[in-house]
């Protein structure tokens, strides 16, 4: 049997008393609170292994880096990559969506290109397509879900041709709750030669997921609703894609190249 009560002293928090009731959260879709595992990790960093990562040769430096790429590696293998190295902690999801928008579109999205993207996206995955189009003079064009929340997949052919560059589209709606099929829009995108950038925020905490065995090209996710602290995201990308995309962001290790 499930027992709720053990699950409850996981959560430090979920021993506040709110107008003196026990505190119940129902706002995990938005972020997911802290379990004791987690704040002691988070604690126990501060107080013991506190350096610079990627960026010393002591001993503290070297343990939070060593910390660090397994961390990463963890990542990889929780979400199907082939390598560590095709995962990049960013700032959140958002941070995630927003480094493609700019370094990939920057380098390959023309004036009279375009990009699609689905009508039930948040608006992390709405607002840094239109303004790349915006920067690019590219065409923004949307895929539209039905009565039922359904992503209208059989509309794909007449939105994507050879101009596409991206295709933006959801793992899991945020608000209808809608898992579409994401085949079929992976398949036609790459068909057109276009890249596809899955907003995972939902999803991965939802059934989670295999990025290869999907074979999308960028997944993007957020730490905060899958029990880790505010401000860390995680970028997917393959690796050969992410080879060729410009820096978003310069200095910090930027020493050899």
């Amino acid at each position: 049997m499930f027992d709720v009560e053990k699950v409850r002293r996981d959560f430090p928090i979920l021993g506040v008393r709110v107008y003196d009731k026990p505190l119940v959260y129902l706002d995990s879709g938005a972020t997911a609170q802290k379990p004791e595992c987690v704040i002691e990790t988070v604690d126990r960093l501060h107080r013991e292994s506190n350096a610079n990562i990627h960026r010393g040769v002591h001993f503290l430096s070297e343990e939070a880096t060593e910390m660090y790429e397994a961390a990463r590696a963890r990542i990889a293998e929780y979400i199907g990559a082939e390598a560590r190295e095709e995962v990049v902690f960013t700032a959140g999801a958002t941070a995630s969506l927003n480094t493609v928008a700019y370094a990939w579109c920057e380098r390959f999205l023309r004036a009279g290109d375009n990009i699609v993207v689905s009508e039930m996206e948040h608006h992390s995955n709405i607002v840094p397509w239109q303004l790349a189009a915006e920067r690019k003079g590219a065409e923004i064009r949307v895929l539209p879900f039905d009565e039922e929340g359904r992503l209208m997949t059989e509309r794909l052919p007449a939105l994507l041709d050879g101009r596409t560059r991206v295709v933006a589209v959801t793992q899991a709606s945020n608000t209808l709750g809608t898992r579409p099929d994401l085949r079929p829009v992976i398949d036609e995108a790459h068909r057109v030669g276009a890249v596809v950038v899955v907003d995972g925020c939902q999803g991965v905490v939802h059934g989670g997921v295999d990025v290869k065995a999907l074979d999308c090209d960028f997944y993007a996710f957020s730490g905060h609703k899958l029990y880790a602290p505010t401000g860390i995201g995680v970028l997917y990308g393959k690796r050969d894609l992410l080879d060729r995309m410009p820096p978003f962001l310069s200095g910090g290790e930027m020493i050899e190249s």
